[in-house]
C-alpha cells in the first residue's frame, strides 16, 4: 500500500513527537504514515520502515524475516531489524540485524547468509527490546534510522552451554541501538548506548556476528581466507563462496576489534567474526557508547574502499584486468597482498576488471583464482537458497528456481589460480560431462593424474577435500569445467551398486564425455538405506545446503534422508519434488538436541511448528534441567514422545553419566528412555557396540543404527549408514510411521558397507529352536570375510566368508546379534574396512515375556 508524502513540516513534527525519551509508557505514537519498503529506491535515496508485506523480505539460507519487522535500504544494500519478538537460530533477542543482502536485480532470488549479527557486552549481556521504532524514514533527511532499546537479558546460549545461570549475572544494564543508513553507502552506522541503571561496571563492548558456514569463509586482514583472528584488527568479513556477497565488521577511525576470549567457545563451534572494544568502566547512573559498522557489498574491496575513504586514509588505486585465452574473466577472484600479506579481495565485473584502494606505503602483491568451490551439485544456474525460517513467498522463490534456474551470479570456475610473474591470467577450461543411462543420481570424485598446487588457503578456495572437483547428478546427467590437464574418474551411488574408475583429459575449449555404468549388486523389498544422523545449513556448523545435501545423499545410494540438525525442526521434503529427487529418495523431520553438559540426542518423526523458534525444537540452553530423566520427561511432552537416539555415546551420554560395564557412576546425567543408539559414527565402530551390548544383556533394548553424522560433502556418507526394515523398497511410498516402527522395535542394520539379508530379521522374538540363515549382499569392492553370532555380547560362532547358517537353541533366554567383518578395505572408494552388525533377536525360552540374561544396570547417585 502507497502512502501519500507530508509536507516537510509536518514530517519534522512527527519525527520529534516520535522521538522519546526513555520511559515506561509503551511505544512512541507513530505521526506519519510508514514508509513502503517495498518499493526499488534509486541513487541517493534511502528508506527505513516496517516490514507490512512480504515483498519487502528477500530469501536466503538464513532468512528470517517476518512481517512487523524493521527494513533499512538504500539502492544497495538491505537490512532488516528484528522487532520486539522472538527468533530463531542461536539468540532469540529482537532489536538486532537479522538479515543482509545486496539489493539483487528482479528474479534473482535473495542471499542472506546472516543467523544471528547481535551487540553484546561482557560474557553474554544483551538487549531484551521493549520497543523497535523507526525515528527517521529517510524520505526527507536523507539519513534513515531505526531504534531499538530495553533492557538487558542473558545470551541464553552461553548460560545453557555451562548450565550455570550465574555465568550471566543481571547487572541492571540498559541499552539503546540506531541503526543508520546513508543513501549510496555499503555501511549500516550502529550505535549502542550502555547505561549502568544498579551499579558500577567494567564490560567489554561488541557484535557478533555468526553466519551461514555453507555459503561463506571468514577473511581477517593480514591473514586472509579461513583465518580466525588471533590478535585486534580494523574489520573481519564473511565472503560468500560462490562471490554471493561479502559482509564485515569494521571499527571506526582509530578504534582495533579482537576477539571476545570468553566467547572463543562459539567461533570454534560456528562461523563467527566478533569484535570488541577493550574493557570500559561505567560508573552507576552513567552511560557508555560505541560505534561500528555493519558492512554489506559485493566484494570485501567495496567494504574496504568505503571504509579507508570514512577513516580518512591515504590510498592509492589498484586496477587490472583479469584474462584469459579465451577472453575477460568474469567472476574471478583477486585477493590484494600488502607487503606479502592478505588484505582485501575484490571480484572482476563483465569485462574482467576491477578496481580497489589500498593504503599508500606498501608493496603490492596479487593473486587471481579462477577456481570456485570446485562443488557442483547440478542446481540449475541461478539456483537460489532455501531456508526453513524465511517467508513463504521468498522459500517458494528459491524452489522455484531450484527447478527452473534464475539469473545467476557471475563466477568463474574451472581456470584455476595464478600468482608471481603472471598474476591476472588464468587457464581456459574444458568440460567434462558425464552420463549415465539409466538416468538415476551418482556421485563423480575427480582427481588430478599427477601432483598439482591447489594454491595457498589465505587467498584461493582450493580443492574440496583434495580432489580436483566433487560432482552429483541429479538425474544421471552432469556437466562442469576443469582446467586443462589429465584426470581420473572415481563414480559410484552407493553400498548397492559396482563403481567406476576411469582416466581422461580436458583440453580447452573442449567437451570430453564419459558414460558412467554403475550396475545394481542387488535390490531390497522391505528395506531402504538411510543416515540418521546428517547436518545441513540449519546447523550453526553445517558446511552445506538443504538442496545439496539432498542432491549429494541421493548420489551416495541414500534412499532415506534423515535432516537433523542441531537444535532446529526442518522439514526437507518440501525440495525433493523441485530438484527431481521425490523418486529416488524419501526425507524424515528430526533434529539434533545439542546440550554440552548432557550428550547429544537425534530426535525423529517430527513435525516442525512454524510459529514457534527453530521450528519448534527443544531449546536445551532455554529450558535448563536438574536431571538428564527431566531432560527427557519434557522432551516427551513438548514433542509428543518422539524416537529419542543416542549420539556418539562414548562423547556424550556414556561418557557423561560414567558407564562403565554394568555400572552409571552419575545418576543424574543418566536416562535409559532411549529406542536407539548410534554404534557407529562417521565409520568409527567400537566402545559404542560395546555399550549398546551391555545395556541389551542387561534388559535395556534398543535399535542400532550406523551414522556418517556428515556436516559436509563427503566423508563417510554413503557408506557408514543404517539399513531400516520398512516392509518396502520404494522411498516414494515410504511413510513416517513406517521409519518410526523400524527404530522402535529393533528392525534395523547398522552397516559400513554390507547389508545382512537374515532368514529371521532383526528386531523379532523368537520362542522355538531356529536356524538363522545368512547373506551378506554386497557389490565386488565391499569384501566381507566373516560372519560372527554373537550370544549375549560374545561371539559363540563364526564363519568364513559372506554366507552362514548358525543354530539359535540356548538354555535360557538370550539375545543374539550377527556381525560382519574383513580385513579388506573399500578401496579405491575408502580405507574403511566393511562391518555391519543386526539389531537384536531376542530369544524367549518359555514364551512367558523376554528377561535379561545379566543383571539390571547398576546406577548411582
Amino acid at each position: 500500500m502507497l502512502f501519500p508524502r507530508l509536507p516537510l513540516s509536518l514530517f519534522i513534527l512527527g519525527l520529534l513527537a516520535c522521538t522519546p525519551e526513555r520511559t515506561d509508557s509503551g511505544p512512541p505514537e507513530q505521526e506519519i504514515p510508514p514508509a513502503d519498503v517495498s518499493e526499488r529506491l534509486g541513487r541517493g535515496q534511502v528508506r527505513a520502515g516496517p516490514v507490512l508485506d512480504e515483498a519487502a523480505l528477500f530469501g536466503g539460507i538464513a532468512a528470517e524475516g517476518q512481517l512487523g519487522d524493521f527494513k533499512i535500504y538504500n539502492e544497495q544494500v538491505q537490512f532488516i531489524v528484528q522487532g520486539a519478538r522472538e527468533g530463531s537460530y542461536t539468540s532469540w533477542q529482537g532489536g538486532a540485524v537479522i538479515d543482509a543482502d545486496l539489493v539483487r536485480p528482479e528474479g534473482q532470488p535473495g542471499r542472506d547468509m546472516i543467523d544471528d549479527w547481535t551487540f553484546v557486552a561482557g560474557t553474554g549481556h544483551m538487549m531484551a527490546p521493549e520497543r523497535v521504532w523507526v525515528v527517521d524514514d529517510g524520505s526527507g533527511s536523507g539519513r534513515a534510522l531505526i531504534r531499538a532499546e530495553g533492557p538487558e537479558t542473558p545470551l541464553d546460549y552461553v548460560v545453557g552451554f555451562f548450565e550455570n545461570p550465574e555465568m550471566v549475572p543481571d547487572l541492571g544494564l540498559w541499552f539503546s541501538i540506531d541503526f543508520a543508513l546513508e543513501p549510496d553507502s555499503w555501511l549500516l552506522e550502529v550505535t549502542t548506548t550502555v547505561s549502568a541503571t544498579d551499579q558500577d561496571v567494567s564490560l567489554q563492548l561488541g557484535d557478533i556476528v555468526l553466519g551461514s558456514k555453507e555459503l561463506a569463509k571468514v577473511w581477517i586482514p593480514g591473514l586472509g581466507l579461513g583465518s580466525e583472528a588471533t590478535g585486534s584488527f580494523p574489520w573481519g568479513a564473511l565472503v560468500g563462496k560462490r562471490n554471493e556477497h561479502a559482509l564485515a565488521l569494521m571499527a571506526p577511525a582509530g578504534v582495533e576489534l579482537s576477539p571476545h576470549l570468553a566467547l572463543g567457545f562459539m567461533g570454534s563451534l560456528l562461523l563467527t567474526v566478533s569484535g570488541f572494544e577493550d574493557a570500559i568502566s561505567i560508573e552507576e547512573g552513567s552511560s557508555a557508547t560505541i560505534t561500528r559498522y555493519y558492512a554489506l557489498g559485493p566484494d570485501p574491496a567495496a567494504l574496504s574502499d568505503e571504509w579507508l575513504a570514512t577513516t580518512d586514509q591515504t590510498t592509492e588505486l589498484v586496477e587490472g584486468l583479469v584474462e584469459a585465452p579465451d577472453g575477460p574473466v568474469e567472476g574471478a577472484r583477486v585477493s590484494v597482498l600488502l607487503d606479502g600479506a592478505p588484505y582485501t579481495m575484490t571480484f572482476t565485473d563483465a569485462a574482467g576488471l576491477f578496481s580497489v584502494a589500498v593504503p599508500t606505503g606498501h608493496e603490492v602483491q596479487l593473486v587471481a583464482d579462477g577456481g570456485g568451490p570446485a562443488l557442483h551439485s547440478d542446481l540449475p544456474d541461478g539456483a537460489g537458497s532455501y531456508g526453513p525460517h524465511g517467508a513463504e513467498s521468498t522459500r517458494s522463490q528459491a524452489l522455484s528456481s531450484m527447478a527452473d534456474g534464475a539469473e545467476p551470479i557471475p563466477l568463474a570456475r574451472g581456470r584455476g589460480w595464478t600468482s608471481g610473474q603472471s598474476p591476472l591470467q588464468l587457464a581456459q577450461p574444458g568440460t567434462l560431462q558425464l552420463s549415465a543411462d539409466d538416468g538415476l543420481p551418482f556421485e563423480a570424485r575427480i582427481s588430478w593424474a599427477e601432483s598439482h598446487d591447489s594454491g595457498s588457503g589465505d587467498t584461493v578456495q582450493g580443492s574440496p577435500s583434495g580432489y580436483a572437483a566433487l560432482a552429483w547428478a541429479r538425474d544421471g546427467q552432469v556437466e562442469l569445467p576443469l582446467e586443462p590437464g589429465a584426470y581420473s574418474l572415481l563414480a559410484w551411488r552407493g553400498v548397492r551398486h559396482e563403481l567406476q574408475q576411469q582416466s581422461f583429459t580436458i583440453e580447452a575449449g573442449q567437451t570430453s564425455s564419459l558414460d558412467v555404468i554403475l550396475e545394481e549388486s542387488y535390490r531390497l523389498d522391505d528395506w531402504l538405506s538411510g543416515d540418521p544422523h546428517m547436518h545441513a545449513a540449519p546447523s550453526p556448523d553445517g558446511s552445506i545446503s538443504m538442496a545439496d545435501r539432498l542432491v549429494v545423499a541421493a548420489g551416495q545410494g541414500i534412499q532415506v534422508h534423515f535432516g537433523t540438525d542441531h537444535d532446529h525442526v526442518v522439514d526437507y521434503k518440501p525440495l525433493l519434488q523441485p530438484l527431481g529427487l521425490d523418486e529416488h529418495m524419501a526425507s524424515t523431520i528430526s533434529c539434533e538436541m545439542s546440550p554440552i553438559m548432557r550428550g547429544h540426542l537425534n530426535l525423529h518423526v517430527l513435525e516442525p511448528d512454524p510459529t514457534a523458534i527453530n521450528g519448534g525444537a527443544w531449546l536445551w540452553w532455554s529450558n535448563l534441567v536438574d536431571s538428564t530423566s527431566e531432560e527427557f520427561e519434557s522432551i516427551n511432552e513438548k514433542l509428543d514422545d518422539p524416537i529419542i537416539q543416542v549420539n556418539h555415546p562414548m562423547d556424550g551420554l556414556a561418557s557423561l553419566a560414567g558407564w562403565s560395564p554394568g555400572l552409571v557412576q552419575r545418576g543424574e546425567y543418566w536416562c535409559d528412555a532411549f529406542h536407539a543408539v548410534e554404534v557407529m559414527n562417521g565409520g568409527d565402530h567400537g566402545e559404542a557396540v560395546e555399550f549398546w551390548m551391555d545395556l541389551l544383556v542387561r534388559g535395556l533394548v534398543s535399535s542400532p543404527v550406523g551414522v556418517s553424522d556428515s556436516h559436509g560433502y563427503i566423508g563417510s556418507s554413503g557408506l557408514s549408514l543404517t539399513w531400516l526394515g520398512v516392509d518396502t523398497g520404494d522411498p516414494a511410498s515410504l511413510e513416517p510411521s513406517q521409519v518410526e516402527d523400524a527404530l522402535r522395535e529393533g528392525r534395523t542394520i547398522a552397516s559400513l558397507g554390507p547389508f545382512l539379508d537374515m532368514s529371521i530379521s532383526p528386531g523379532s522374538t523368537i520362542s522355538v529352536p531356529a536356524t538363522l540363515e545368512v547373506e551378506v549382499l554386497a557389490p565386488s569392492w565391499i569384501v566381507v570375510e566373516q560372519l560372527h553370532l554373537l550370544e549375549n555380547g560374545a561371539v559363540v560362532q563364526s564363519v568364513d566368508g559372506s554366507e552362514a547358517s548358525f543354530e539359535l537353541d540356548p538354555d535360557d533366554d538370550a539375545v543374539y546379534l550377527v556381525e560382519a567383518t574383513s580385513n579388506t578395505s573399500m578401496s579405491p572408494l575408502s580405507g574403511y574396512l566393511p562391518w555391519a552388525i543386526s539389531g537384536p533377536l531376542l530369544f524367549d525360552v518359555d514364551a512367558d515375556g523376554w528377561q535379561a540374561p545379566e543383571p539390571a544396570l547398576e546406577v548411582h547417585y
